[in-house]
């Protein structure tokens, strides 16, 4: 079976051999020979909504609740972003 290959955006073919270079050199905490950042690092995930976000508490059944924990657990999710997407769905009546 042939691998499929990964080129640059000018036309380099990226190597498995340059992969493991790179590779050992980020395990190390460095930058491969070579290379740069372009900006600091940005700690922390992503803002949910650009405009900007509040917390929403409603009371649910504790069966509900380990429902929603189950389901976010199955989906490979948080059970806050099942919510969040429970509730968009509902708003958008794809529910």
């Amino acid at each position: 079976m042939t691998q499929k290959k990964h080129y640059t955006p000018d036309g380099q073919e990226i190597t498995e051999e340059m992969i493991n270079r790179w590779n050992a050199s980020y395990e190390k905490g460095e930058f491969p020979e070579g290379e740069h950042t372009v900006g600091g690092v940005v700690h922390g995930r992503p803002p949910l909504s650009q405009e900007g976000t509040v917390t929403f508490s409603v009371k649910i059944p504790i069966g509900m609740k380990a429902a929603i924990e189950r389901a976010a657990k199955d989906e490979g999710t948080t059970p806050s972003a099942f919510a969040r997407d429970a509730f968009t769905d509902k708003l958008l009546g794809t529910a």
